[in-house]
């Protein structure tokens, strides 16, 4: 609840705006600029920037961008930022010039979509989520108004008082709290593409049913206590220190190797006119030539030197190497043996 006695002790300073940004040479009647906004105006204010604001303390500031009348009721207090993620997000407070002396809003901003592109990284979701928000406001804020009489005198139906420049009406920093990167809001499960074969040169090139190279959303927005475990060849440690999880690939570690191919969604499917079932369009490891007298690939250049031919079996993908010795001349040797 309001505290009537603090408000009435601070009804005539600044505050709560910085000292020389609001209420100087404030004539004592008629229209006014921010600079000169009365004191009684507003009383109080208050904000939290949320996790995904991007306010940065002692580089970013609050304001009061402007006061505007809409009605012969109605007045609009509009607050904004100039931390960037905050450009388009401002805080709109309404008041009814009937409303009484000190009256509390609160009032939350949007909140950031949890993953902005998912519409065009993701194939299809595996979960059926609904489109609700997640997450915490870009910022929010409370507003406690004064006199409203003394803001209906001084401006008329539709008019409008606007900051003239950035040293106006700046709220004063410690009645912000800054949650910038302080909290975990909500989390989003997801898998980067397969390592995808490539086809050699001269080769056709593997084609798939999908669009690859793109992220696959598993779960979105998940929120509340969450348990987390390892999967395949994954390892899983807490660091108290940091605060932080990390996420490791280590061989046998979690789950283990897989028995089978693990699908990135349950429709994935080999390459067109694959040859085999792997999903990564490769081949099993008895089906590829890996070195040759320890010389590796991709590429074996192989020459055929005297009484030796090398034939290309296409159609079974071969490479034949035919020692014929058609070319070269044979020598006779005796059978006879002598010891002395």
């Amino acid at each position: 609840m309001p505290r009537p006695n603090f408000f009435n002790d601070n009804i005539n300073r600044t505050f709560p705006f910085q000292r020389g940004t609001a209420g100087v040479d404030t004539p004592p009647s008629g229209p006014v600029t921010m600079l000169q906004l009365p004191d009684d105006f507003i009383a109080d204010c208050g904000f939290i920037m949320g996790p995904e604001s991007g306010f940065v303390e002692g580089t970013h500031s609050i304001f009061l961008y402007k006061i505007s009348r809409l009605s012969a009721s109605r007045i609009d207090f509009e607050f904004r930022s100039d931390a960037p993620n905050l450009n388009d997000t401002p805080l709109i407070f309404s008041r009814d010039v009937s409303d009484p002396l000190y009256t509390r809003e609160f009032v939350e901003s949007d909140l950031p979509n949890p993953f902005p592109n998912s519409q065009s990284l993701s194939l299809s979701l595996s979960e059926s989520i609904p489109n609700s928000e997640c997450g915490e406001p870009y910022w929010s804020g409370y507003l406690v108004t004064g006199r409203l009489e003394q803001i209906v005198t001084r401006l008329g139906i539709g008019e409008t008082i606007t900051r003239a420049d950035n040293t106006e009406t700046l709220v004063e920093p410690a009645l912000i709290q800054n949650l910038d990167q302080n909290q975990l809001v909500s989390l989003n499960i997801a898998n980067a593409d397969r390592t995808r074969a490539f086809r050699p040169l001269n080769c056709p090139p593997n084609e798939w049913d999908f669009p690859t190279g793109i992220i696959y959303v598993n779960y979105e927005c998940l929120q509340g206590d969450l348990r987390l475990r390892a999967g395949y060849n994954l390892s899983l440690s807490q660091n108290n220190l940091s605060n932080t999880i990390q996420f490791e690939a280590v061989l046998n570690a979690g789950l283990g190797e897989p028995c089978e191919q693990i699908p990135l969604f349950p429709e994935e499917t080999p390459p067109i006119d694959a040859d085999n079932n792997l999903l990564a369009g490769d081949f099993y490891c008895n089906e590829v030539l890996r070195t040759v007298n320890g010389i590796a690939g991709p590429n074996l250049n192989v020459f055929a030197g005297n009484g030796v031919a090398i034939v290309a079996d296409n159609a079974n993908h071969k490479l034949i190497i035919d020692i014929n010795l058609s070319d070269l001349s044979l020598c006779a040797y005796s059978a006879v043996s002598e010891s002395i």
